[in-house]
């Protein structure tokens, strides 16, 4: 009887492990679809969600946005009330979202029901937070940024779009400014201050401030202190953590960051250090494993052995040393050009060059600017250091010690590394 027992716990938990990786691959085929805007798409997988198990908040809402797009009323007002009662929070979303626009100009009077009901349901939230205002402020920091990209998907006039480049870039320095303000004041602002909503919004500004890699690091430091408590979203750190990582020409440890092709696909992962461990890194964030991550950016995947991983990192360092030797080989018989070229090319390869091999890449520059006066010697030697100096592996005093880079002072980029290192 005791085994019989063992037996039919195994099987029923073994039904309900698979119920919910289900679940979980039908509501990553269905998120990509609505980004896609393929409504029909998106509701069919959305609906086969459902026959397993009710859907959260943000799954309502994104279904309310596929059938607000098909044209059905009915249900997108249903689906938007359920997500409004089940713990949607962003009332000033609704009111840019153009997924609903036909919601809003086709039934005006129910939808400003629904408004108002949302913007209550917001109100009785915001008494939970210690920092409402805070709150309010970033969130409406994204939505201005949202508004503007919304724009530029939605127009294919020429001059129109650069035209929002320009306050799309203009309101990043922005928002970036205001970001680094708020983190100087509060440090990484909590859930409990903020709530989810503001604290993703926050994340999301931060994630897209690739212009400032140190910025970035001192916020991931921010948001570390967290990391044992649920005042943070584990996702959205683990998508700063391997953003960064990227950003400084490290791998990646959690499988966040994709090689993208269009409309919201991609084709693979950028290189993920020791792979065949990155699910159970995953796992220890609670996140998805990594083959049902893949499939909200349309592709397959399947995890490597321990065996493979090995053999791809030392496939890539066994290139990084093929070409690092090219490149000093060409130096020596004063064929610069392909100094440049293998250099560069080593230096694409993620997790490639270490330490000791960028700075000598930046000196021999320096040497080849000093003797040529050709400014883009000058400039990947400064790319170089600069590499370095985001990872915080330059030192001041050997810095200045090589003589080398005397030719580099007056440039900006060698200013601002050489004022900030200790």
């Amino acid at each position: 009887m005791k085994r019989l027992l063992l037996f039919f716990f195994f099987l029923v938990n073994t039904i309900c492990l698979a119920q919910v990786d289900k679940y979980e691959e039908l509501i990553a085929q269905a998120g990509l679809f609505h980004l896609q805007k393929e409504h029909s798409k998106a509701i069919e997988k959305f609906e086969e969600a459902l026959s397993v198990k009710s859907l959260d908040a943000l799954n309502s809402y994104k279904l309310a946005g596929a059938y607000s797009l098909a044209g059905n009323s009915d249900q997108a007002f249903y689906y938007l009330n359920q997500a409004i009662e089940i713990g949607s929070t962003e009332a000033d979303l609704l009111a840019i979202d153009s997924y609903f626009d036909t919601l809003r100009n086709n039934f005006p009077e129910k939808w400003k029901q629904l408004e108002l009901k949302a913007n209550e349901k917001e109100k009785q939230y915001e008494k939970k937070l210690k920092l409402p205002e805070l709150r309010r402020q970033i969130n409406s920091m994204t939505y201005e940024d949202q508004k503007l990209r919304m724009k530029r998907i939605q127009t294919a006039d020429s001059e129109e779009i650069q035209l929002l480049n320009q306050q799309i870039n203009t309101s990043d320095l922005r928002n970036l400014n205001e970001a680094r303000k708020i983190i100087k004041q509060n440090g990484w602002p909590k859930i409990s201050d903020i709530g989810k909503d503001a604290q993703n919004n926050f994340w999301l500004i931060v994630q897209h401030a690739d212009q400032d890699v140190r910025f970035q690091k001192w916020a991931l430091s921010e948001m570390e202190k967290y990391l044992r408590t649920n005042e943070i979203d584990l996702e959205n750190y683990a998508f700063l953590h391997d953003r960064v990582q990227c950003n400084l020409n490290y791998k990646q440890l959690y499988g966040t960051q994709v090689i993208w092709t269009q409309n919201g696909m991609a084709n693979g992962f950028r290189p993920i250090l020791k792979e065949n461990l990155v699910d159970k890194r995953r796992k220890s964030l609670k996140l998805l494993p990594l083959r049902i991550y893949a499939l909200t950016y349309g592709f397959d995947y399947q995890q490597i052995s321990s065996r493979q991983a090995k053999v791809n990192e030392n496939r890539d360092l066994k290139l990084t040393k093929q070409l690092v030797d090219s490149a000093k080989t060409s130096y020596k018989e004063k064929e610069f050009q392909k100094t440049y070229d293998y250099y560069n090319t080593a230096s694409a390869i993620m997790g490639g060059m270490n330490e000791e091999q960028n700075y000598e890449a930046a000196v021999l520059f320096a040497k080849i600017y000093n003797s040529t006066n050709e400014e883009q010697y000058r400039s990947i030697a400064l790319d170089f250091l600069t590499l370095q100096y985001y990872r915080g592996k330059l030192k001041h005093k050997k810095l200045m010690s090589q003589k080398e880079f005397k030719s580099f002072y007056d440039q900006e980029r060698w200013i601002e590394i050489v004022k900030n290192l200790n």
